[in-house]
């Protein structure tokens, strides 16, 4: 057995194949980094007859102008229950990388570990692969702890829709309302371009580390496997459609009146004031089209970013102007993804979810949006460090080295 450097041909063969591929191990991710400062490898795994049985794209970056680290992002990719195998290869990958002057490896392999239950409190069912974890550390990685919720590079917690069993009929009835509130309220979806990403940079900056350049290469380098949607209000659409629902509530809420006239039951009375209560919403949403519309006609509030990668759609970026959350732009947004991709792929990536569904914690209206539509809640492996030079790895540490380089997933300014 040795490690070998693959041609980026040699690599893209393997990686597209294999059962843990997704678009980080690919060659374009490594063109994508390679815009951030990353030197990158491919590394491979051959055995006496020339086989290749393991491969990763590998990141390195120097910290501090002597050290550096190396990093296999979502990788790598091998037979993980092969412990043999994988006892020699990390031990093997180790020493190539200790004569590189690298501190430590970074893995955060895309092994699912449990799935979220629901109905059980969010408790997780484990399966077997949990026990990977045990081979990890025996080969000397040290498992990272997650402090926060979304602490780690990539969510642990990840909702997934399966596009091919989704049905818009089995949701909730309070997220179907808003689905199809969503659409009365004058939102549309436009595709854009990498030079139209400031538009929805500029609305959710504040919840993201990652400066403009990294999402404007995104959609530079994954070309076609890339998409940006802007999502947009036509005021004067909102304005007519709120216009509309409000002469017929103002008709149902006189059919209300004449009823308790002569028919006072607490049910009718009911009826009635949720009637009153609609119309006031209704009012004011039209204060709020009319307000909009003497501004301009059109205003971009949001959109999403989105990978393609093989069966799977993974949203990268998405949010929208949080004063204007009553239009429901994300489940507009989300029905629109779903629509448009469930018959071309199988999955939907719904980039995380917090492990606090504490509906009083800060991460509520993070989790609440994408949980309404019915996602799996899968648990990932986490992230491993296997330290290659100690004194080197307690400096970087020393100096918040590694905090400054491997930040959360999302930001969250209450933090």
């Amino acid at each position: 057995m040795r490690v070998v450097e693959l041609t980026m041909q040699e690599f893209s063969d393997f990686a597209a194949n294999h059962p843990l591929r997704n678009y980080c191990q690919t060659t374009t991710y490594a063109k994508l980094m390679g815009e951030k400062g990353f030197n990158y490898d491919y590394i491979g795994y051959k055995d006496d007859s020339n086989n290749l049985v393991a491969a990763s794209l590998i990141l390195n970056k120097k910290m501090m102008a002597i050290y550096k680290f190396a990093y296999a992002p979502k990788g790598v990719l091998i037979d993980y229950y092969n412990t043999e195998l994988t006892g020699m290869f990390f031990k093997d990958l180790a020493e190539y990388y200790k004569k590189r002057d690298c501190a430590f490896l970074k893995i955060n392999p895309e092994i699912i570990i449990g799935q979220l239950i629901p109905k059980n409190g969010y408790m997780p069912a484990y399966n077997q692969n949990v026990n990977i974890i045990d081979v990890l550390k025996d080969l000397g990685f040290k498992r990272r702890r997650e402090i926060k919720p979304l602490d780690f590079i990539m969510p642990r917690i990840n909702p997934y829709i399966n596009l091919k069993t989704y049905k818009f009929e089995d949701l909730s009835d309070e997220t179907k309302e808003k689905v199809k509130a969503s659409e009365k309220k004058g939102l549309f979806i436009e595709t854009a371009t990498n030079k139209d990403i400031a538009t929805l940079y500029n609305v959710v900056k504040n919840e993201t580390y990652e400066n403009i350049n990294y999402y404007r290469n995104i959609l530079n380098t994954f070309n076609e496997d890339a998409e940006l949607f802007l999502l947009k209000v036509d005021y004067e659409e909102y304005l007519i459609s709120a216009r509309k629902e409000y002469e017929k509530e103002l008709e149902n809420n006189n059919y209300y009146n004449e009823l308790i006239q002569n028919n006072n039951t607490e049910e009718n009375l009911n009826a009635k004031m949720q009637s009153d209560r609609d119309l006031l919403i209704l009012k004011d949403e039209i204060v709020s089209a009319t307000e909009g519309l003497r501004k301009n006609k059109f205003k971009y509030i949001g959109g999403v970013l989105i990978i393609k990668y093989k069966n799977r759609v993974s949203i990268i970026l998405n949010g929208y102007d949080k004063s204007l959350k009553d239009l429901y732009p994300n489940y507009f947004i989300y029905n629109y993804i779903i629509n448009k991709y469930k018959d071309d792929y199988d999955f939907l990536d719904m980039n995380g979810a917090a492990s606090d569904f504490n509906p009083d914690s800060i991460y509520n209206d993070f989790n609440k949006e994408k949980l309404a539509f019915n996602p799996t809640l899968y648990e990932f492996i986490g992230e491993f460090d296997l330290v290659l030079n100690d004194f080197a790895f307690k400096r970087l540490q020393a100096k918040n080295l590694l905090a400054k380089e491997f930040y959360p997933s999302v930001k969250f300014e209450e933090q």
